[in-house]
C-alpha cells in the first residue's frame, strides 16, 4: 500500500500540491482538473482504492474531491474548476467505480465528465433539462 513517502514522491512529479495532514489518518492536498487523470492512474498504481468523489457549489468555481483510501489513510484530492467551463477528464476507465460517483455529479451539479455515459441515473426522466438540483444559481 501507498506510504506517505509515495505521495511525497507523486508531488514532486507535480500531479499533487499542498500535501498536508488535515487530521490523524486523513491527508489534503490539490491538483489541477487536467491532471486527475494521470494522478488517478499513478495512485492506482501504488494500491489506493478510490471511496467516493464529491462536488462543492463555491459560486463561480465547482470543487471537486476525490476520496482515495490509502490502507487506512485517506486521501482527498481537490481540484477547482470555473463553473463557466464546468468539464473534467473521467477517471472511469482507471477506477470504474467512478462511473456511478462521475454521472451523480453530472445530473446533480451540471458537470461534464469527458468519456461518461450521458444516461439519467437518479433522476427521473422527465426531470427539466439544464435543472440540477444540487447547484447553486
Amino acid at each position: 500500500m501507498p506510504s506517505i513517502a509515495d505521495l511525497e514522491r507523486v508531488q514532486a512529479e507535480g500531479l499533487l500540491a499542498g500535501l498536508e495532514r488535515a487530521r490523524p489518518r486523513r491527508w489534503r492536498a490539490f491538483t489541477m482538473p487536467e491532471r486527475v487523470h494521470t494522478l488517478a492512474e499513478r495512485l492506482r498504481e501504488l494500491g489506493a482504492h478510490l471511496s467516493a468523489i464529491t462536488c462543492l457549489d463555491e459560486g463561480t468555481e465547482f470543487e471537486l474531491i476525490y476520496h482515495f483510501d490509502l490502507d487506512g489513510e485517506l486521501l482527498n484530492v481537490h481540484a477547482r474548476i470555473p463553473k463557466a467551463v464546468a468539464s473534467l477528464p473521467s477517471i472511469s476507465e482507471v477506477y470504474p467505480a467512478a462511473d456511478f460517483y462521475e454521472r451523480e455529479v453530472a445530473e446533480m451539479f451540471g458537470v461534464t465528465f469527458e468519456g461518461v455515459r450521458r444516461e439519467r441515473l437518479l433522476l427521473p426522466d422527465d426531470w427539466p433539462s439544464g435543472e440540477y438540483p444540487l447547484r447553486r444559481w
